[in-house]
This record gives structure tokens, sequence and C-alpha cells, in this order.
């Protein structure tokens, strides 16, 4: 059990990448940043981040870089001391490793008995203006808690993104006229290797060892890998000490528009789609002719196998588990994709072991009764 946290202590932490052309993204880094300042309780943001460097365009001379105008409004709000952001890093860096780097700093500082509770928000999404404040009640009603994983959310759904000016008051008036969609967890997570889940984890806070554990026992590919946020969140909610989920004061599961939102995640609800590579074109057959679809499929194995990639290989699965829990979650079912994800398990270090059946599920087409 966690020692108690008579006054717990919440930081916020942000990890964030700019593209060269992206101005949008410091527009929408401005409106963050507001939505900090505007907290009932406010709490310190800490920022690692990085930004390309581009060559001038002939209509950019005299115009501020992407990197110059977010190095401007990270100093802006620092004078306002809302945030606190590290010296900028040229180049691109992964979200994850923004984190690592951050958790290295701040390991220098925290101290054993003084041990902070760490959340987490994009550059780009806009605060609830108590969201920190609930996340800190949360921490003082159950201190023995490590993961506190608040149960909502809101989105556009299938509404465009909000204008980079939008602000907190706008989404609250918006959210009360039901425009938005809410994401809403389970009070219990689902059972099983494969338990499903909505939610980001950006609804989720932890206690600093909770952090720090993640960093220590994952290397530098898998925090660099694109579906680390997915890995860190499945860590924290199978973390094997106290886990509290709620919902904001005011909330129940039928919805109160009175609220609070917590946090706008600002992504229309739309498919996620991954550029083809040459890995892809090896997957290609006469049942996967399509290397488009082959890169879907890919995408989909991936982001689910990557959850389950053991720190200390092998994990095994059951065929039937395979069967059912992965191949069966694709809307291809032929044995291209069965080769394809026993070839995806493979990468990641997943074996898939026999049951008493000694017709595997797995082969195709799959044994008919009678047969």
């Amino acid at each position: 059990m966690a020692p108690s946290r008579v006054a717990p202590r919440l930081i916020g932490l942000l990890a964030a990448h700019f593209a060269a052309q992206d101005h949008g993204r410091v527009d929408r880094l401005r409106r963050l940043l507001h939505s900090v300042e505007g907290q009932t309780r406010r709490v310190p943001l800490l920022v690692s981040w990085s930004a390309e460097d581009a060559p001038a365009a002939a209509e950019d001379i005299g115009r501020q870089s992407v990197a110059e105008r977010a190095a401007a409004v990270f100093g802006e709000f620092e004078e306002l001391g809302v945030v606190y952001a590290m010296p900028r890093l040229r180049g691109r860096s992964s979200q994850f490793e923004h984190y690592s780097r951050l958790q290295q700093t701040m390991a220098r500082h925290v101290k054993a008995d003084r041990q902070p509770l760490v959340f987490f928000t994009d550059d780009d999404d806009i605060w609830h203006p108590q969201r920190a404040e609930e996340y800190l009640a949360a921490a003082t009603q159950h201190p023995e808690a490590e993961v506190l994983a608040c149960r909502m959310h809101i989105s556009p759904g299938l509404a465009p993104r909000l204008p980079p000016d939008a602000s907190a008051q706008e989404v609250s008036r918006r959210q009360a006229a039901g425009e938005f969609r809410v994401t809403l967890c389970d009070e219990k997570p689902s059972e099983g290797l494969f338990g499903t889940a909505t939610g980001e984890y950006f609804d989720i806070a932890v206690a600093w060892q909770v952090f720090e554990s993640f960093f220590r026992r994952h290397n530098e590919a898998v925090i660099g890998n694109c579906f680390a946020d997915i890995r860190f969140r499945t860590f924290l909610l199978r973390w094997p000490g106290c886990i509290h989920r709620f919902l904001p004061h005011g909330y129940s599961d039928d919805g109160q528009d009175e609220a609070p939102w917590m946090y706008f995640y600002d992504r229309p609800t739309e498919a996620y789609t991954t550029p083809t590579t040459e890995e892809d074109l090896r997957y290609v057959c006469d049942d996967l002719p399509d290397v488009e679809r082959i890169s879907g499929i890919r995408q989909t194995l991936d982001c689910v196998l990557f959850q389950l990639a053991p720190t200390r290989p092998p994990l095994q699965i059951t065929d039937l588990q395979f069967a059912q829990k992965l191949v069966g979650i694709l809307r291809d079912q032929n044995r291209g994709t069965v080769l394809m994800a026993l070839d995806r398990c493979r990468i990641h270090g997943v074996q898939v072991v026999g049951g008493a059946d000694t017709n595997s599920p797995w082969a195709w087409p799959p044994p008919v009764d009678g047969d």
C-alpha cells in the first residue's frame, strides 16, 4: 500500500513537438495554456518540447518561425507562472522521449517523503477550470490510490475541431448544448488478457513511483515507439497497486450538464490510418492483395500486441485468445491475416500456444461441426 498523502501535490506534464510549418499548433498551444491559467487550483505545468527547423520560404520572410513563435508563447506564460519549459530540443523527438526527459530531470529533485502525483496533457487540448481541483479532491479522499483514473472526457465526435481561439468557457457552453461526444469509461475494467477500455492516458494521474517505474521497465525502443501512449495507459491501468476510478463531482453515469467535463480531447472521431511501408509488402498475397489494407491491419495488430509485449519475454497467449481476441477483431479473416497476425506476434515477442483441441482455432478455414 502506498503511503498516505495528507496534502497531495499535483504536477502537470506536457510533451510537445512542433513541425516546421505547423503554425496552427502554436495557436492551439496558447489556447491550452490559457485553460491551465484558468484553473481553480493552480498547479505547475512542466514542459519538454522540440521543434523542427526549415528553410525560410519567400512568403515567410519577416515572419517568425514555428519554433520562434512556440518559444515566445512559452516565455509569455512562464512570466505568468503558468508553465516551466525546458530548453527546446532541435529536430523531432517523440512524445514519450519528452516524458523520459522530464522524468530524468524531475528525479533529481523529487524527495522520497514528498513524492508528487503527475498528470498529463497534449499541447492542443483544453482543460476544464476544475480539472486539477478534481484530481486533488480524489487524491485527498483516496490517499492509498497510486493511480487516479477519471472515467470521462469530451471530444468533438463527428464535428470538426475547435478553432484555435476557442476557450474553456465556449467548450462548457457547447457541451451544455449537447454538441460534443462524451467518452465514459466503465466503473470496472474489462477482464482478461485482451481487456478493452475507452479513454486516453490524459484521463489519468499517477503517483511518482508509478510514472518512474514505466521508464525504468522499458527501453528506448519502446519509449520511441508510436504506440508508447497505448502501452503507457495499459501499464497504468494494470498497475498492481491501488487504482481509483472516479467521475467528477456532480457527474453520474446518467450525465449532468453542470458537472466538470475535465478534458476536451480535440480529435474528431475518424479512422486512424498509418502510411504503408516496405514491411507491408511481404504480406501481399492472394488473400491480401491491397497493400493499403495490409497497412491498416498491421497498425491494428501492432496496437493490440504492443500493449501486451513483455518486458521479459516470452509472453504466451492461447490459440483461442489468438483466434477470438486478435484475429477476431479484424474485418478481414482469412489465411493471409492469420499468417500476418502470427508474424506480428513473433515480432512483439508474444508466443501462441495450443490448447486442448487438436484442431487449432486459427486454421483456415475453421473446422465445421460434423467435419
